[in-house]
């Protein structure tokens, strides 16, 4: 009986984080560093056709997770993930 009531308040909890956690790395329209406070200094930067972009990538070389943000001027434009579900996941953008 103990068990099923530890197992109960896990689920509920983990219930309460999936709608906390609602709307997580939205990072359209906020400056570049709201992104390096998640996830640290991009580990490549580039330009294409005059914008600039960011990439980190995270997780490990067999199972990567590939994060890129897209600026538009001086705030994200776009925030995408690539590559493994269960390395991305907390990376991943969720509409909230």
């Amino acid at each position: 009986m103990r068990n099923l009531a530890i197992l109960a308040v896990m689920a509920l909890d983990g219930c309460s984080l999936s709608t906390f956690n609602a709307g997580r790395n939205d990072f359209k329209g906020q400056p570049l560093s709201a992104v390096e406070v998640k996830l640290g200094h991009p580990d490549q930067q580039e330009a294409i056709a005059g914008q600039k972009i960011y990439t980190w990538f995270k997780g490990q070389s067999l199972m990567p997770c590939k994060i890129r943000v897209v600026m538009g001027g001086d705030v994200v434009d776009s925030y995408e993930t690539t590559g493994d579900a269960g390395i991305c996941s907390p990376y991943d953008y969720r509409p909230g």
